[in-house]
């Protein structure tokens, strides 16, 4: 018991320790977050309260050194792995420049202003290079708010490579120069081991990772382990070579970017790991580093850290609205790169470090250093929460595209081993902005004399496979509606299933094997292709998905008249680009113009070569991931070649996939224009400051505005909007939430708005709902027409910025004065 009362600080048990971390790392996020704080930088004053300097409960002792030192290496590999290679590619001479605006405008003024100040000219040139680079510390925010793929945010992470490349070599060469050994023996030396050492990780570590991937597998715990492995063996040499660690973790990220697709089990595992229980190490090590003592012990730190403070805020905002102006970014994009690129900690630390031991600066530059690095990482991330919100509303509203049918994919199973490829397979296609969950399906086939215990056992088995199924997709973070049904046999149970979820997609497997009755796959995938008529891609896999560098798409004569080969195109293009491949499009010399028209009227850019039909199989890489879009029987694509060919797939061992597009109407491309809101508002349709204690009752006010409760259509048209048991009737936007639905025997295009200042709860959104719309269209207007008119209403909703003044309208003229300002506002 004595051992209670010998607490010493600071402390010194490791598990102590430890715990007070994990207690930081739950508790400072979600304090900051009620306070309207970025929750990033919870942890980073806690670990300033804690510090030597103030509460004394932690020191940077080995294990938070450690611990901080990984966090920092896994931030750069974060940036590195997540970022879209192929929008970075096409725009990387964006990258370039604010690399170069941003460093060089922060290093030039820096060194002039500290020279200015009575330093001479190597600690100048130092200082400067600690605030022209930037650390990516609002990245995890970056991450959650899901606009890493935004343009802005793509050029700001690239530009990472140019400043923090430039800021680390620029270390050496100051290092370097004054020890007096600036030769032209250190130059070869140095330019040889940068060669090399990129070459190898170009080079050699893609191969590697595809071997392990193939034959070990890429969603088990090995896969996970030699990735972290990569990551710090390859930190490890860069370091010992002369180049920063945090360099090599950047470049690993960006090597491995492609073998590791965004929705896997694999990716989900290092983000959980990172967000969750490395980064905020990191960041609690930001704040130990702090000494608020020296700020009370004389001037010279104030002016230091003011100075350093000012000069990187100040060049960072003109490097960011300089880029924003040459690219014609928004002004919240602008703002967002500012956040990102004013962040100073990992090439600063590193510079500061080297220059404090080599004696190029004191202890006065050390400490305002440490307290600027403080400053903007509150900073930072305080403007990428507050601006990227803005870009993330901006980014929904642009990419609202309705499709022809909501996209919802059913996916049966029947075989333990193949059912992690198909959810893989699904999670690639299926729209990431997408509410819909995917279906799961187990068919349990039963005979008339089957006895009770036995049907039973057979359910037991099917609810086991889809166990793992869910479990799988939960990794993934995936929604999931698991189905059982039990049929004659598994192509009925296929069919209605199918049916009854009124599915998009249908996503099969296939394990190859040939025999002298089936027509192309066997019974029951035949049977189901002859009684469907959604997309349906049947999956023979071998090797993980991540192991393959390009998808090779056979495309047959006269597919593209086929009524879905516009979504099936769509779909290929979303697919290659999920998983971070080119696409080699195999057609006739006839067919290519009009196959190259339709594919780049999909918004969606990727690299895309053709090859012709006659010379196809010659120009197959053992890395080729083959895509055969066929048509089913009757069709006029139809060809018996097309019942060959995934036959001869098959007996090569080659994995494939065979898609049939949708039998359903074709996209219509002319569509009707959408009738302005403003058109459409009624202030006899408007019910303000309701009441009502749920969704339902908030819905079926609306609804009695223009149909009275006793009209049985009252109820029919509820029914649509609110139960509808896959969420086909509601869109979500942040505190707002649109119904729709097309009723028969209306006359007229009609929208109810209801606003809600308490708030009601919807099963699909996280936070509770203030505003709701409700879209009605007579069903003689088109499916395209209505999404059309939806994706209208949803532009006008996305651009509320303040949702409180739209909660606070007393009359309908109000809100319909909040629609004109948009209208004025979008023109």
């Amino acid at each position: 018991m004595d051992s209670l009362f010998n607490f010493s600080l600071p402390a010194e048990d490791p598990v102590l320790i430890f715990s007070i971390c994990m207690a930081v790392i739950l508790i400072a996020p979600l304090l900051f977050e009620r306070i309207n704080l970025p929750g990033v930088t919870g942890p980073i004053v806690a670990g300033v309260v804690l510090g030597p300097s103030v509460l004394n409960v932690l020191e940077q002792g080995q294990a938070l050194t450690l611990l901080g030192n990984v966090g920092l290496l896994y931030i750069m590999f974060l940036a590195g792995l997540e970022i879209d290679m192929t929008q970075f590619l096409r725009h990387r001479d964006r990258s370039l420049v604010f690399g170069l605006i941003t460093f060089t405008i922060p290093q030039t003024l820096g060194t002039i202003i500290f020279r200015l100040m009575g330093f001479d000219w190597l600690a100048s040139i130092l200082i400067a290079s600690m605030f022209a680079s930037h650390t990516l510390v609002a990245y995890p925010i970056i991450s959650r708010l899901g606009i890493i793929k935004n343009n802005a945010v793509t050029t700001t992470v690239g530009g990472t490579i140019l400043t923090d490349t430039v800021a680390l070599l620029l270390l050496v060469v100051v290092a370097r120069s004054s020890q007096g050994d600036l030769d032209a023996q250190f130059w070869i030396t140095l330019g040889l081991a940068l060669i090399l050492y990129v070459t190898a990780i170009l080079y050699l570590l893609p191969p590697l990772a595809r071997w392990f991937f193939r034959n070990i597998g890429s969603n088990n715990k090995p896969a996970f382990v030699f990735v972290i492995t990569t990551l710090f063996v390859f930190s490890y040499l860069a370091d010992a070579i002369g180049i920063e660690k945090i360099l090599g973790a950047f470049l690993v990220g960006l090597t491995l970017n492609r073998l590791i697709p965004e929705r896997s089990r694999l990716m989900s595992r290092i983000q959980f790991f990172g967000d969750g229980f490395i980064i905020p190490f990191f960041l609690i090590f930001i704040g130990l580093l702090v000494d608020v003592s020296v700020l009370a012990s004389g001037m010279t730190a104030w002016i230091v850290m003011g100075a350093m403070l000012a000069t990187n805020v100040g060049t960072k905002w003109i490097a960011s609205m300089v880029t924003r102006k040459i690219y014609n970014y928004s002004h919240a994009e602008g703002m967002v790169m500012f956040g990102l690129s004013t962040c100073e900690a990992a090439a600063t630390l590193a510079a500061t470090l080297v220059g404090y031991e080599l004696g190029i600066i004191g202890d006065d530059v050390l400490n305002g250093v440490v307290m600027m690095i403080f400053a903007t990482c509150i900073l930072g991330p305080s403007i990428v929460e507050y601006y990227g919100r803005q870009v993330a509303q901006q980014d929904h509203s642009h990419n609202f595209q309705p499709r022809n049918t909501p996209q919802r994919i059913l996916v049966p199973l029947a075989n333990p081993a193949t059912s992690d490829a198909l959810i893989e397979v699904t999670a690639l296609l299926r729209d990431h902005k997408s509410n819909e969950a995917i279906v799961p399906l187990t068919v349990v086939t039963t005979q008339p004399d089957d006895d009770r215990e036995n049907a039973e056992s057979n359910v037991a088995k099917a609810e086991r496979l889809l166990a793992h199924a869910v479990v799988h997709a939960a990794e993934m973070d995936l929604t999931v509606n698991p189905v059982t049904r039990i049929a004659a046999n598994p192509a009925v149970g296929m069919v209605e299933a199918a049916l009854e979820r009124r599915t998009s997609d249908i996503v099969i497997g296939w394990n190859g094997k040939q025999s002298p009755e089936q027509r192309i796959f066997g019974g029951v995938i035949d049977q189901m292709l002859e009684q469907t008529s959604q997309q349906v891609w049947v999956c023979k896999l071998d090797s993980p998905l991540n192991t393959y560098g390009r998808i090779t798409v056979i495309l047959p004569p006269l597919i593209d008249y086929m009524p879905g080969f516009y979504e099936a195109a769509r779909s290929l293009k979303h697919f290659a680009t999920q998983l971070g491949v080119t696409l080699n499009v195999v057609t006739s010399e006839e067919s290519q113009r009009q196959i190259r028209q339709c594919l780049e009227t999909i918004p969606l850019k990727i690299e895309t070569t053709f090859t012709p039909a006659a010379t196809w199989r010659d120009s197959l890489k053992d890395t080729d991931l083959v895509v055969l879009v066929s048509a089913r029987l009757g069709t006029i694509a139809h060809t018996g070649q097309l019942e060959q060919l995934p036959r001869e797939l098959a007996a090569s061992r080659a994995s494939f996939l065979v898609l049939y597009p949708s039998q359903r109407e074709a996209v219509v491309y002319d569509v009707h224009p959408p009738q302005s809101p403003l058109a459409l508002f009624d202030p006899q349709r408007v019910q303000l400051g309701l009441t009502t204690s749920s969704y339902e009752k908030t819905v079926e006010a609306l609804l009695s505005t223009a149909i009275a409760k006793d009209n049985p259509k009252h109820w029919s048209v509820l029914k649509a909007l609110v139960y509808d048991d896959v969420g086909y009737a509601s869109e979500i936007l942040p505190g707002m939430i649109i119904s729709h639905a097309r009723v028969p025997k209306l006359d007229r295009t009609l929208m109810f708005m209801a606003t809600h200042p308490t708030g009601v709860h919807h099963e699909q959104s996280a936070q509770s709902i203030h505003v709701v719309v409700l879209l009605l269209s007579p069903s003689k207007v088109s499916s395209q027409d209505h999404l059309a008119q939806l994706a209208e209403i949803a532009r006008y909703l996305s651009h509320v910025t303040n949702l409180d003044q739209v909660i606070a309208s007393q009359q309908p003229e109000q809100l319909q004065s909040l629609f004109q300002v948009r209208r004025t506002t979008a023109i």
